[in-house]
């Protein structure tokens, strides 16, 4: 099976971003499309494929991979955030006395983070 994931992933990278339909690949590969679904199935749950819709057929596609010199978020992204300097850190989570969820400050700073964000 090993052997069989490491043809589809070629053809599908071959195939670029227009990807392959089962079909496709069956020809392709000359594996009968039975034994590529459980394998397409796999490849999907790992994160190496996807599936792109196209009217009702289904295409896969190699998965494009996080881009290296994106800007990583730093801690100037939380500035102003109040569980920072919330006295009741200690006791706030799921299940807790104080929670994210209830929390009026942190509504707040989210609130007016994203006024600023989509204006």
């Amino acid at each position: 099976m090993k052997d069989d994931s490491d043809q589809i992933l070629n053809a599908l990278r071959d195939a670029g971003e227009n990807g392959l339909l089962i079909g496709e690949l069956a020809d392709r590969l000359g594996i009968d499309s039975q034994e590529i679904a459980p394998i397409i199935t796999t490849l999907m749950s790992e994160g190496r494929i996807m599936q792109k819709q196209e009217l009702e057929k289904e295409r896969y596609i190699i998965r494009t991979h996080v881009v290296e010199d994106a800007d990583a978020g730093g801690l100037s992204d939380m500035n102003g955030c109040p569980c920072f300097h919330c006295l009741k850190i200690g006791r706030c989570g799921i299940r807790q006395p104080d929670s994210p969820v209830t929390c009026r400050e942190l509504e707040e700073w989210l609130g007016t983070d994203l006024g600023k964000a989509t204006s």
